[in-house]
């Protein structure tokens, strides 16, 4: 059951990361959403920012895991 509550939080991504000048976001990374961390890296050749949300940890405040890992 938590995997699965995991799983749709993290598909239907609701928190809005930092603001990024729109102008040097790639046009396919601009308006994503993530509950966490986005990273974001300089594609040189478009000369632009590809960005993606990081992957979740799976580990609770106690460092315990909080889904099952089977």
């Amino acid at each position: 059951m938590r995997a699965l509550l995991a799983a749709a939080l993290l598909l239907c991504a609701c928190a809005h990361a930092k603001e990024k000048e729109e102008s040097t976001v790639c046009p396919e990374s601009r308006g994503q959403r993530c509950l966490t961390a986005q990273k974001c890296a300089l594609d040189k050749q478009r000369g632009c920012e590809v960005c993606q949300c990081s992957p979740a940890s799976g580990t609770g405040p106690d460092g315990k895991p909080t889904v099952n890992s089977n």
